[in-house]
């Protein structure tokens, strides 16, 4: 009996093992609702997440976002790829997402790549999650402010000493940030101006694209033809560069004319025409390793053991500047955004468990933002 006893304990300490292995493999599935559907940063992105859930031991999938960040488009983006197993939502959009929580109440939620602006404003169309436990805050797609996203850009033209630039954005009912980044823009110049002994002209009223391409005909504007510098606050590589590169092609653009924006594009002749005197100036855009904030958020929450110190908030992204050759060759080759190479997160798929309160007692909330906000995730970090 002391035998049987013995076998009986025996294969029920492995049935344990068995069903607590299985049950780290099971944690559940982790959803994206992506604001991209291709390009280097959607599948960059992509792999991260990926490595991080699969080491986390959750399953990973995408649905995509209405293009207009429409509510109805984004909770139907939700509902159609919902499956009984999805515990954890990283949105990067924000409109619906009163719906998407209401329709799916037991759903963590967190944010990235997004300011989440109808959530964190007084009055906003979704103001009402900020009351909900299970919504953990966001990592924003640069500032929370817009305005700090203009008066960065006019450091820029200053600091370059251009004089006559034009101004073109995305339009507010989308990005409400960039029109708070264009009238901080313009204040900034006009208060420069009142005592700059070579003050800044911004030729013409600041051009709105309904995500359209620049129009060819922009250059054939008076003042358009010797402009130092279009300020793009869109995404001004994919929706002004080009337009700018074949009007300078059919000498309807001076050739020293130079652009600085956000976003980016590994395709190679974009990737040699950005640095100090090509024709892509300066491109600022979030650090490739942001998806693991949301993703530490939600591991903690699912799990139980959300950080002591834990507040529901939105951060700011620290600013990933490319502005020289020498950056743009450290991105492409030494970071995980140009080579797409996962091993060259500069922050591990190791870090982020160590960030995480299931994997690391002594992680805290604090300690999770100083790491977004420190050189590490800069491309002057992989210069040194």
């Amino acid at each position: 009996m002391k035998k049987i006893f013995a076998l009986m304990l025996a294969l029920a300490l492995c049935l344990s093992m068995v069903g607590g292995a299985f049950a780290e493999e099971s944690r559940g599935t982790i959803m994206w609702l992506s604001n991209l559907s291709s390009g280097i940063q959607y599948e960059t992105t992509r792999d991260y997440l990926t490595a991080i859930c699969e080491k986390m031991g959750y399953k990973f999938t995408i649905v995509y976002g209405d293009m207009f960040n429409d509510a109805a488009g984004n909770l139907t983006a939700v509902s159609n790829g919902m499956t009984s197993d999805v515990v954890g939502l990283i949105a990067s959009q924000d409109g619906g997402l009163q719906s998407i929580m209401e329709q799916y109440p037991e759903l963590y939620v967190a944010g990235y790549n997004t300011d989440m602006t109808s959530v964190f404003t007084a009055g906003g169309a979704n103001e009402a999650v900020l009351q909900k436990p299970k919504f953990l805050g966001t990592i924003c797609d640069g500032f929370q402010d817009g305005a700090d996203m203009g008066h960065q850009y006019f450091e820029v033209v200053k600091a370059k000493g251009w004089t006559k630039v034009s101004v073109v954005n995305f339009p507010g009912y989308a990005y409400p940030n960039q029109t708070a980044a264009v009238n901080a823009f313009m204040a900034d110049v006009e208060a420069y101006n009142a005592t700059a002994e070579a003050p800044i002209t911004v030729v013409s009223e600041p051009l709105t694209l309904e995500f359209q391409p620049l129009a060819d005909s922009y250059f054939l504007e008076n003042g358009h033809d010797d402009l130092d510098a279009i300020v793009a606050f869109c995404a001004g590589i994919d929706f002004v560069y080009p337009t700018m590169v074949t009007a300078k092609l059919n000498g309807f653009c001076d050739m020293r004319t130079q652009i600085i924006t956000g976003g980016f594009n590994n395709n190679a002749d974009i990737i040699a025409d950005i640095g100090e005197d090509k024709n892509i100036a300066w491109i600022c855009i979030s650090p490739s390793e942001d998806p693991a904030y949301p993703m530490v958020l939600l591991d903690n929450a699912i799990s139980g053991t959300q950080f002591a110190d834990f507040a529901v908030e939105r951060i700011d992204s620290k600013p990933y500047v490319i502005d020289s050759v020498a950056d743009i060759d450290a991105a492409m080759n030494l970071g995980m955004l140009g080579s797409g190479d996962v091993t060259k997160a500069q922050v591990s798929v190791d870090d982020v468990l160590n960030l995480c309160v299931r994997f690391n007692a002594e992680a805290t909330y604090t300690g999770l933002k100083d790491l977004f906000a420190s050189e590490q995730v800069t491309v002057d970090a992989l210069l040194k």
